[in-house]
């Protein structure tokens, strides 16, 4: 009986390699997708209004969504620092919160899938419980696991999209996008996408490749974004450690569906 489980992760299944969706343009010739994530549903910092708006916002206007990690905060006695004692709910009741938060999405056919982050990663390392493929299977979406290729259907146009929570330390905006410019060597997508670092900003690098078939040089842009959060300073761990504060929200991306281009708005 257990072969079937050969060879597969055995808290969530195999994880899903290459993510293929084909997304529906709006009548103004392009799909929105916004990438939502460190949400912290728990921490008494968290803006859960702005985080329900949101989504209200792409339920509402047919926006896609793709999950990005960190949606609770679920505090342990293992944890670092003393979120056990200042989080509101249990992980299981925060679980189930961000469950119904996500399921209108999920009903239209509008959530891509969810990554696991390190807060919930957490849960699994300590109890061997993979909440976020739990969330998965219950909304009906795939799972992506800490990080996961994209591959995006948008009329006649495709675009590689490379998303991870991320585990940087960085603490500055330049930082955190260096950070993101050294992970973009290793992946030749159109767009990387990375959370954690609770940041809401986007850069481009130009990069040169040959055209074989037509014997051209072409230059193109790989676009970085970071993917922000909906945890308040005051109170938090970075205003006790001095960090810098960022903005809150998460980014909204145009990809057109009849030429090959990408608009981003943080």
């Amino acid at each position: 009986m257990l072969e079937e489980f050969v060879g597969h992760d055995k808290a969530g299944g195999k994880v899903i390699r290459l993510n293929r969706q084909r997304l529906c343009p709006n009548g103004k010739g392009y799909a929105e997708l916004v990438f939502f994530g460190d949400m912290h549903f728990g921490h008494p910092g968290c803006d859960i209004d702005r985080a329900q708006r949101m989504i209200n916002y792409c339920v509402e206007n047919g926006v896609y969504v793709l999950g990005m990690g960190d949606y609770l905060e679920a505090g342990l006695r293992t944890s670092v620092g003393d979120s056990v004692y200042q989080q509101e709910l249990n992980p299981q009741k925060q679980m189930e919160f961000v469950t119904e938060l996500f399921q209108p999405l999920a009903d239209e056919g509008l959530l891509l899938g969810l990554l696991l982050g390190n807060h919930e990663g957490r849960i699994l390392k300590t109890t061997s419980v993979n909440v976020v493929s739990l969330m998965a299977k219950m909304l009906g979406v795939p799972y992506l696991g800490y990080a996961c290729w994209n591959l995006f259907y948008v009329g006649n146009q495709s675009y590689p999209v490379y998303a991870l929570h991320g585990s940087t330390g960085s603490r500055y905006i330049y930082t955190k996008l260096k950070a993101l410019v050294d992970i973009a060597h290793n992946f030749d997508a159109d767009l990387l996408a990375m959370g954690h670092v609770h940041e809401l900003a986007d850069d481009a690098i130009l990069v040169q490749r040959a055209d074989r078939k037509r014997k051209t040089i072409e230059e193109r842009k790989k676009f970085l974004l970071l993917t922000g959060s909906y945890l308040r300073y005051d109170d938090s761990y970075a205003q006790e450690k001095g960090y810098p504060m960022g903005k809150l929200g998460s980014p909204k991306v145009k990809l057109f569906s009849e030429k090959s281009d990408i608009h981003i708005s943080t």
